[in-house]
């Protein structure tokens, strides 16, 4: 009898031992779980920003080539503005004229627009001021001449309107 009490206090203690390591087990499985679970969420998140950086890349790939066209939209627009006198040099113009028409259409194409500023206020979110002017005739804040068009590419400024822009000067005393 003695041995089967002995038999089972060893057999208890195996057991208790054995549920221990089961416990401990189950803990580790649970810890590897939560850890995976966080692994895939990481995953899913990165996925995520990678597809959202690339439609970005996407979307605007064609911004440098786009940049480039302006400055020569730019360039044609001062050789169009030249005073000439010749009949030569009026057939010229008006063929650089027709160019220049042709590439606005092509940038529209794409969702290049021009700026607007000549007489609205001025906007250091789209224009660059150049120039200030003091008119008292005119109000303050006001885009007086636009020296370089700005152009935006879809909901971007693709290049700053460069512009005068009239300053008043402040009224100072107490009358």
């Amino acid at each position: 009898m003695e041995e089967q009490v002995k038999e089972e206090k060893k057999e208890k203690k195996k057991k208790s031992k054995e549920n221990a390591e089961v416990e401990i087990l189950k803990q580790q499985v649970l810890d590897l779980q939560t850890k995976l679970m966080y692994q895939q969420a990481e995953l899913i998140n990165y996925r995520k920003r990678t597809d959202e950086r690339i439609e970005e890349l996407l979307k605007y790939k064609n911004e440098d080539l786009l940049i480039d066209l302006t400055e020569m939209i730019e360039n044609m627009n001062r050789a169009a503005s030249v005073k000439v006198e010749s009949d030569e040099s009026k057939k010229i113009q008006t063929g650089i004229m027709m160019v220049n028409v042709q590439f606005k259409d092509i940038l529209k194409k794409y969702g290049v627009v021009e700026i607007e500023a000549l007489g609205l206020p001025f906007d250091p979110n789209y224009m660059e001021a150049m120039m200030i002017e003091n008119d008292d005739d005119k109000p303050d804040e006001i885009v007086t001449a636009v020296l370089e068009t700005g152009y935006k590419y879809k909901d971007r400024v693709l290049k700053h309107a460069k512009v005068r822009v009239n300053k008043n000067e402040e009224k100072k005393g107490n009358d």
